[in-house]
């Protein structure tokens, strides 16, 4: 175990109890290197952390608001993925200004911005019953579409990422920023004036960002985000 670290001469001064150890500042930088990655556990963990699992289970059993039971995990767990270096933060949103009837139903609203202030990954958290209604599912993914066209240019990346969750169940979004397509591909409302069928959309939530199949995914995601990045 490490009782001191101090440099002395160009060389990196190690007291490990006894006796001393002099350590060259090549291995000193590997050392430095192994510790920073340790530092960083979703890139080497194989499954979300019993805590962070905990604390949505809480957050699932709470009689309170949505926005309080919600934010704080999900604030957590985009923290936990990207880790606590300043190269990227996350910062809640305000809800779309230009249509009075979309700001109601923006629940929690997050996206995670690079160190220059660019969006990276939009992810947008609604309540559990979104998932039952096909009018709601059909809301939720036009508002998701909606940030897309006020953010998409802004992506310095080949790719802005994006993730609508309705309660756990998650859709995940992916923006080119070279040709701006979007996919998936919207399915088209089949007639404004007449009411959805309840199988509109249905199924394309199908993944519980809470399970390994969800955890892997997001993996995925911020893999290709920090790679892109020069992280």
């Amino acid at each position: 175990m490490l009782d001191k670290t101090h440099y002395h001469r160009g060389t990196l001064k190690l007291e490990i109890s006894h006796p001393r150890y002099y350590i060259c500042p090549i291995l000193c930088l590997a050392m430095l290197t192994s510790l920073t990655i340790a530092a960083m556990p979703f890139q080497t963990d194989e499954t979300w952390p019993a805590g962070l699992l905990t604390i949505f289970n809480h957050a699932r059993a709470k009689r309170s608001t949505f926005e309080n039971r919600y934010y704080g995990p999900y604030d957590k767990l985009l923290n936990y993925c990207f880790g606590e270096s300043f190269t990227f933060y996350v910062a809640p949103q305000n809800p779309l200004r230009y249509d009075s009837r979309d700001t109601v139903d923006c629940i929690v609203f997050l996206v995670v911005f690079d160190s220059n202030d660019k969006p990276v990954l939009i992810v947008e958290v609604k309540d559990d019953g979104w998932l039952e209604k096909a009018e709601l599912r059909y809301r939720a993914d036009k508002q998701m579409r909606g940030w897309y066209a006020l953010m998409l240019d802004e992506c310095p990346l080949p790719r802005l990422w994006g993730i609508s969750l309705l309660g756990t169940s998650a859709r995940v979004y992916c923006g080119d920023t070279t040709t701006y397509q979007v996919q998936p591909p919207p399915i088209v409302r089949p007639d404004p004036s007449r009411i959805l069928l309840p199988t509109f959309l249905a199924g394309e939530w199908d993944m519980d960002i809470m399970t390994e199949e969800g955890f892997e995914k997001m993996k995925e995601i911020v893999t290709d985000i920090l790679a892109h990045a020069g992280n």
